[in-house]
């Protein structure tokens, strides 16, 4: 354990202000924080390791398991007997809701966009479904927030007591985040002897980015915390900085102290988007395939890969000294590797097609794109 006696002394005090809200167990933690060697020699960087959140277990994992256990937590003692989200059709969070819905026995009502990525039934939006959510389809131009608001309101009036989660539903936000203090618990903890924390980079629309900048101010230290956005500010579920700087004082309050956490220390990245939400690009297709051939690791195209192309400009631009330490945090999201095969796949054209007469297969004529 990497951690000194007084850190120790904090983590500890953490914990028992996290063990005081409610909380349900759906999450296999800790998850791992594994080394990555041979990335780090390929960059010639900082020493890089992985906290491997794609591993919290329950339907493929990701880091909304570990937020539901407090979101969910307190749900189930608000009384309901529903859940509510909605979002694009592969979205990360319906899916894990819709895990935990299952296991704890609450219906789960989800409304997926049906935009472009939601035919054929494939990737998270299949698992929806096998995972016996209710789906109620919407408009891909439609607004999430206020088709949940509208069917919050049928089902009161139907005499059930629904949750929402996600975009629209701020006190779920800022549960969320709570999940990221204990999360960075466990990381200092897991830190090879004599290395500091130094750097952490995540795929943030908001409450994971606030939990971090929350775990690293209640143990004193100097870490940043980068988060980079999968969309831009046009998009219904983007979080300013301003907003993920509300939640973190929330998530402190919750804790029970007064964060000090100011506008300059939210550290947003907006600058790989690429050419919208949900829509991948050369610097997304190259971090996922770099991190997959080095290290065995995968990413998906919405969030991590973004994430991770990130990471990967930055190192290349010189940001960090070789002295330093950056821990990725692998927020999941693998099932949506599936439904953008026609993308990710177009290096690979031709290379499994059977030969014309034995031998092995040939090589397709299209060059991969860089």
């Amino acid at each position: 354990m990497n951690a000194t006696e007084a850190v120790q002394d904090r983590i500890a005090t953490g914990r028992a202000a996290l063990a005081r809200l409610p909380h349900v167990s759906l999450a296999a933690l800790p998850t791992p924080l594994d080394a990555c060697p041979r990335l780090t020699e390929a960059l010639a960087g900082p020493t890089i390791l992985i906290k491997r959140d794609d591993c919290t277990g329950l339907a493929f994992g990701g880091n909304k398991v570990r937020q539901h256990e407090y979101v969910l937590g307190s749900a189930i003692a608000a009384g309901a007997d529903c859940l509510v989200q909605g979002s694009a059709s592969q979205s990360n969070h319906s899916r894990q809701l819709a895990a935990a819905g299952a296991k704890l026995g609450l219906e789960t009502f989800l409304l997926p966009k049906l935009d472009a990525m939601s035919s054929p039934l494939q990737g998270n939006y299949l698992l929806d479904h096998l995972l016996g959510a209710t789906i109620i389809p919407i408009a891909a131009e439609q607004s999430t927030i206020e088709a949940k608001a509208a069917l919050v309101t049928r089902l009161r009036a139907e005499g059930r007591t629904p949750y929402v989660t996600g975009m629209g539903s701020d006190d779920a936000l800022a549960l969320a985040a709570v999940a990221y203090v204990d999360a960075v618990f466990e990381i200092v903890e897991q830190l090879p002897e004599g290395r500091t924390l130094d750097w952490i980079y995540t795929a943030s629309q908001g409450s994971t980015q606030a939990g971090l900048l929350v775990g690293c101010e209640l143990l004193g230290l100097p870490t940043r915390v980068v988060g980079v956005s999968p969309m831009s500010d046009s998009h219904e579920a983007y979080i300013a900085p301003s907003g993920v700087l509300d939640l973190v004082r929330q998530t402190a309050s919750a804790l029970g102290f007064e964060s000090r956490v100011t506008l300059d220390d939210i550290l947003a990245d907006s600058d790989f988007v690429g050419p919208g939400y949900g829509q991948v690009n050369d610097a997304t297709i190259e971090a996922i395939r770099t991190l997959a051939s080095v290290e065995g690791v995968l990413l998906d195209p919405v969030y991590t890969g973004k994430a991770f192309a990130a990471l990967l400009s930055h190192t290349r631009a010189g940001r960090f000294t070789a002295d330093e330490t950056v821990v990725f945090l692998h927020t999941g999201g693998l099932p949506g590797i599936f439904a953008y095969s026609d993308e990710l796949a177009h290096p690979y054209r031709g290379i499994t097609q059977p030969p014309e007469s034995g031998g092995t297969p040939k090589k397709s004529r299209e060059e991969p794109r860089e």
